[in-house]
């Protein structure tokens, strides 16, 4: 007779099973009837057995597939989830107010609208904002070693969690107790070229105490990290000729801004020789050396100063601690500390009058300021003529003043009971966190003290400087912030009475924070006194007060209904009230079906409605009245001579991605950012060893807090007089203009000028509504002496992704599939083990897209890459597919060995018209080794 297997484990316990069955979540005595340890899981408040279901979908990775990942860092881990993203990373955060920090999203909804958990409980958002406003939590600062799996609701939890629980939770759960010590260590880099993907890991975790023979247990765990930097020029030979040919065309071509300089000009229409009157030349200082001097010009290799992978250094701590008061009372505590440093290496500062004002804004004095890059004067020591000229010149004077660090500072402390008094469940705690970063860096040009250095000649051009000389050129300037909180919370669960079903439970709680938000700069950068830097300044605090209750009814023996409701008070916005209704029902033993609709918010937070004064140098603004006409200069350009190249790209930008001004103000009228979510899915477990899942889900948001989209701004500019500022055509427009009649005798001249400042204040503006589908499966399969193999499989197909079109005040066109917008992501592993031996293998696939993020992208669209003479080929990403593997082996019995090598087959990246930075992606290795003692 055929026993047919009854669906009883939930999605954590087949995933921990299936990927970590070195994870215990509870422990029992033997006796004649087993007691059911039940736990939290994420999205309920009510603790559950181990083997019940949620409605709520709930991804599980345990610690034995982050090993198996490789996982150097927590980055790694939440870059494996098919939900995930992408946002901000530390390596792409240096021109970020939030530099130096990585952040995570789920369904393209932005970090704000995911919560990051540490062992359910909140963490410190870094200490400022990125762009300003978008407050997150940087994951940087939580040690990866540590963790005992993360568990990712991939539903709407506002009624759980309150603010923020909008796209979903990511909830990393560190070990709960710990014994012995253990060593890890691990290296990692390309097998391509040595110096690219450099990075090493260190950590050592010690405990001490037996909590359920000894009624306490402490531990304590050090994290240490290390990456590597590198130059542009060690990556020259693996940068795509896709690359070099249409994206960055002076890339690895060493640049006409050099030391001792060039010359150039054009002589006066009365120059006494005739023969030179009106023509332009270009020639090199005195003093180049022989082997800089190329195409009749002194060349400076900046390729070799700039380092595009950022070095970094980290430090994280963790020590948790359980106490035993009573058989019914335990106290807990536990201490987070992080310490992390961000490295950027950026180009050396140049000399290079355009003509053309650099404009930024003083927040301070409430108006713009201006900085002209001079010509040496008549009579300037370093002008060898009898007319003003141009010098392209590099300071390359002190190599270390072009570094920028970024170094933040974080630390979460708590302490709390946990216990059973009643029937009832509790747990309340009370701790204080809190982040603060600063940015310190030098290399930009102090408007008064530089313009008094050259006109005066006290800088010597070519010659070594007194360095209290170039600290007047090039000071030090910073950017500062601080996020603070506390809180005391307190939440209980109980069986209220038995139903058909089972119990009855309840769960109730609240929890009261105060947090507040400064970001500021230095005097330098508050007084606008250095070129091309906005400002930010930023206070607030708040209360927030909550409470909440949860009720989940098992009304007869294969359904259950649950609902959850949430008061939350943020500030002096408006109170939010946000329910959530759940379903549960098992259709057959082994099939089971599952809804839920809820309400969210998130609460503007004080970078939005606090004292707010931010001025940004927003770059890469497409202008629709110059891009036309750029990138004809551009393609004519191009045809000319090695300068005539380089100031192609000039040409180009200086209309089809421009630099401006952007002012932004607090609004301490926002409303909150409201959503409604609605989830509907199966899941199917035929046999104990293979379950699968698939979950709909939709996402409706309104209210969104933002500013008005630059190009859409810009594309009602003549609607709104006065909402662009522009400067006249620019001397160097008509520079250019001039030089391209020179090589072609056509005409192409700029008539309208370039952007010089935007204002805006932030609104609730924007809608957006996703829709999309989740996959989960897992299997295992014995092979009895062979070993044992388990397979997982996670997808994600977006169905819809629609932002808000303010020009159309509608929704805008679906932009799934669109540029860094995929419409799936697979990604499935298979992982072998028998004995002390571990392999395995995992595959990653994302589709093709568009290069267009939405219909208003012109330069991207077919026309616009065929104005661009871009190949039709390349005006869209083409798939890709990623294979990585692993294994490991344990030498003896507490020493284990592990190794990866990512990217296996050496697959190049996919051509990407829109890549900022050279793509680089070869084969990796990492390799680490763990000791138990």
């Amino acid at each position: 007779m055929n026993k047919q297997f009854v669906l009883k484990r939930s999605v954590i316990a087949v995933a921990l099973a299936l990927t970590a069955p070195s994870v215990v979540f509870a422990q029992t005595d033997a006796a004649p009837q087993q007691v059911v340890q039940k736990v939290l899981v994420t999205g309920s408040n009510i603790k559950r057995g181990i083997d019940e279901q949620t409605a709520s979908p709930v991804q599980v990775l345990g610690r034995d597939e982050i090993k198996a990942i490789g996982a150097s860092t927590v980055k790694d881990v939440v870059d494996t989830l098919t939900s995930n993203t992408g946002a901000l990373t530390d390596l792409g955060s240096g021109n970020s107010f939030a530099s130096g920090a990585t952040g995570l999203a789920l369904r393209n909804l932005g970090k704000n609208s995911t919560l990051v958990l540490l062992n359910f409980r909140r963490v410190s958002n870094f200490g400022t904002a990125d762009g300003g406003q978008e407050t997150f939590v940087n994951i940087d600062s939580i040690p990866a070693d540590v963790i005992d799996h993360v568990e990712i609701l991939l539903d709407g939890a506002s009624a759980i969690y309150g603010s923020d629980a909008v796209a979903g939770v990511v909830n990393i759960i560190t070990k709960k107790e710990f014994n012995g010590v253990t060593l890890r260590a691990g290296a990692r880099q390309s097998l391509a070229k040595h110096q690219l993907n450099r990075d090493q890991t260190a950590s050592i975790t010690g405990g001490v105490g037996d909590f359920n023979a000894d009624g306490w247990n402490a531990f304590a765990h050090l994290e240490l990290y290390h990456r590597n930097p590198y130059d542009d020029r060690s990556i020259v030979p693996q940068v795509p000729e896709w690359y070099t040919t249409y994206v960055s065309p002076t890339f690895g071509v060493r640049s006409t801004y050099s030391t001792p300089g060039n010359y150039f000009g054009r002589y006066p229409k009365n120059y006494a020789d005739p023969t030179l009157a009106g023509k332009s030349f270009s020639t090199p200082a005195p003093g180049c050396a022989p082997e800089n001097l190329e195409g009749g010009l002194c060349r400076f290799d900046q390729w070799a100063r700039v380092g595009i992978h950022a070095a970094a250094d980290r430090a994280n701590f963790m020590t948790s601690g359980r106490l035993k008061i009573n058989n019914d009372t335990t106290a807990f505590a536990e201490v987070t500390l992080s310490d992390t440093k961000t490295t950027f290496y950026n180009a050396p500062a140049i000399m290079q009058y355009t003509g053309t004002p650099i404009t930024w804004y003083n927040a301070g004095a409430q108006r713009q300021e201006s900085f002209t890059e001079p010509m040496l004067p008549v009579g300037h020591p370093y002008n060898p003529y009898s007319f003003p000229v141009q010098l392209r010149y590099r300071y390359a004077d002190d190599m270390e003043m072009y570094k920028s660090k970024a170094h933040a500072r974080q630390y979460r402390v708590m302490a709390g009971l946990e216990g059973n008094s009643m029937g009832w469940d509790w747990n309340t705690a009370i701790g204080t966190m809190a982040s603060r970063s600063d940015t310190n860096q030098r290399g930009s040009k102090s408007a008064a003290g530089y313009l008094d250095a050259v006109l005066s000649g006290d800088y010597k051009f070519g010659q070594k400087n007194d360095p209290a000389l170039l600290l007047k050129m090039f000071p030090y300037f910073g950017f500062l912030g601080e996020s603070k909180q506390s809180f005391v919370d307190f939440r209980a669960s109980h069986e209220l009475m038995q139903l058909p079903g089972g119990a009855m439970s309840l769960a109730v709680g609240g929890e009261y924070r105060r947090d507040s938000f400064e970001s500021w700069v230095t005097d330098n950068i508050a007084k606008a006194e250095i070129v091309g830097y906005g400002s930010i300044n930023v206070t607030g605090s708040r209360n927030i007060y909550a409470a909440y209750a949860e009720l989940a009814a098992p009304v007869i023996k294969d359904l259950e209904l649950s609902g959850a409701v949430r008061f939350d008070k943020v500030g002096k916005t408006d109170a939010n009230f946000v329910p959530k209704f759940s379903i549960l029902y098992k259709v057959h033993p082994t099939l089971m079906v599952r809804a839920t609709a809820s309400e969210g918010f998130r609460a503007p937070n004080n970078a939005e409605t606090g004292n707010v004064q931010l001025s940004a140098f927003q770059n890469g603004i497409q202008d629709p009245k110059r891009c036309a006409i750029a990138t004809q200069l551009y393609n004519e350009l191009k045809k000319g001579n090695a300068v005539d190249v380089a100031d192609a790209t000039r040409a180009r930008d200086a209309g089809c991605s421009e630099s401006a001004a952007v002012n932004i103000t607090g609004n301490p009228d926002l409303k909150p950012e409201k959503s409604r979510t609605f989830n509907a899915g199966i899941v199917w477990q035929p046999t104990q060893d293979l379950s699968m899942s698939l979950d709909y889900y939709h996402i409706v948001r309104r209210d969104e807090i933002g500013n008005l989209p630059v190009d859409q701004i810009l594309a009602l500019e003549d609607k709104n007089p006065g909402s662009v500022g522009r400067l006249p055509v620019t001397q160097d427009d008509l520079n250019m203009s001039q030089r391209v009649f020179e090589l072609s005798g056509k005409n192409i001249v700029q008539t309208t000028g370039p952007i010089s400042s935007i204002a805006q204040s932030y609104m609730n503006l924007n809608r957006t509504k996703v829709a999309g589908l989740d996959f989960e499966l897992n299997n295992r399969i014995n092979l009895g002496s062979y070993g044992k193999i388990s397979n997982t499989l996670r997808a994600n197909y977006q169905l819809d992704y629609r932002g808000w079109d303010t020009v159309e005040d509608t929704y805008s066109e679906n932009l799934a599939g669109n540029y860094a917008n995929y419409r799936y992501n697979v990604r499935a592993s298979t992982q072998w083990t028998q004995g002390p031996w571990h392999a395995g293998a995992t595959v990653t696939y994302l589709p093709g897209t568009k290069l267009i993020t939405n219909k208003y992208d012109d330069n991207n669209s077919p026309e616009g890459c065929e104005a661009r003479e871009i190949p039709a080929d390349y005006c869209r990403l083409k798939r890709d597919v990623l294979v990585n593997v692993n294994g490991s082996y344990t030498l003896w019995t507490n020493t284990t060995f592990y190794a990866n090598v990512d990217n296996l087959f050496n697959r190049q990246p996919v051509v990407d018209m829109r890549a900022g930075n050279p793509p680089l992606r070869g084969r990796t290795l990492r390799v680490s080794l763990e000791h138990k003692f």
